[in-house]
């Protein structure tokens, strides 16, 4: 049954929104601050059981697609992935939502990116983490145009640019809390998680590369159970 207890101690700093725990139930996202808040970690963590899910076992990876959509999307090179099992199961992921044609944030955050991915591959215990953006026009930016886009920031292996139909495209955003139906109307939030331990959290506003890189460094330590009141 889920039960609900208080984090001991709050997360340092202004850009995080939410932290929430996977224990036998799909992602609980329901701590979130309202769009444009710079608040720290919410203080109440939801959990269904105080131990560590475990992404091996065939439950936890049936309950984690509840979750997080294993629907097929193009990337910037034009191969079809699955979303969870190719991009998502058993790593740690950094998300954002763009479209190549955005004159505000997109820019702005695309090169925030292309600074945490060299900061990344400088760290051999951090090297393998996976980024990801999702476009959200997808009619309009087809592979070939996001290819283009990823070269002019100069992504390296390990960002995937994603695109496909609309409806696939929206359920992986909706899923990620990162859809927005007029896309000039987006706000730069990142999702940022470790999908072994079930941590993720909302970046809001645009962080800096190192408070990004520091946020990547918390959910790969942290013990889900610290956040559970023994």
């Amino acid at each position: 049954m889920t039960t609900t207890t208080r984090s001991p101690n709050k997360i340092p700093g202004s850009l995080l929104s939410a932290l929430c725990v996977l224990g036998v139930l799909p992602w609980i996202w329901g701590c979130g601050a309202a769009e444009g808040e710079t608040s720290s970690m919410s203080t109440e963590s939801r959990v269904a059981s105080p131990e560590p899910p475990r992404a091996d076992t065939p439950l936890q990876d049936a309950l984690a697609r509840a979750r997080i959509p294993d629907v097929v999307l193009l990337d910037q090179d034009g191969r079809e992935v699955r979303f969870y099992s190719d991009l998502v199961r058993g790593k740690r992921v950094l998300m954002n939502a763009i479209y190549t044609t955005c004159s505000g944030t997109c820019p702005a955050q695309t090169s925030i990116f292309t600074s945490v991915q060299r900061h990344l591959k400088q760290r051999p215990e951090l090297a393998d983490v996976q980024l990801i953006s999702v476009s959200l026009d997808p009619l309009q930016d087809r592979p070939a145009r996001l290819k283009e886009f990823a070269e002019k920031y100069g992504a390296q292996p390990g960002w995937a640019f994603l695109t496909g139909s609309k409806e696939n495209v929206q359920a992986v955003l909706e899923a990620m809390d990162l859809y927005a139906a007029v896309p000039e109307q987006h706000t730069p939030i990142c999702a940022l998680g470790n999908e072994p331990t079930g941590v993720w959290m909302k970046l809001v506003n645009l962080a800096t590369p190192d408070e990004i890189v520091s946020r990547i460094e918390y959910v790969t330590k942290l013990d889900p159970r610290q956040l559970v009141a023994q």
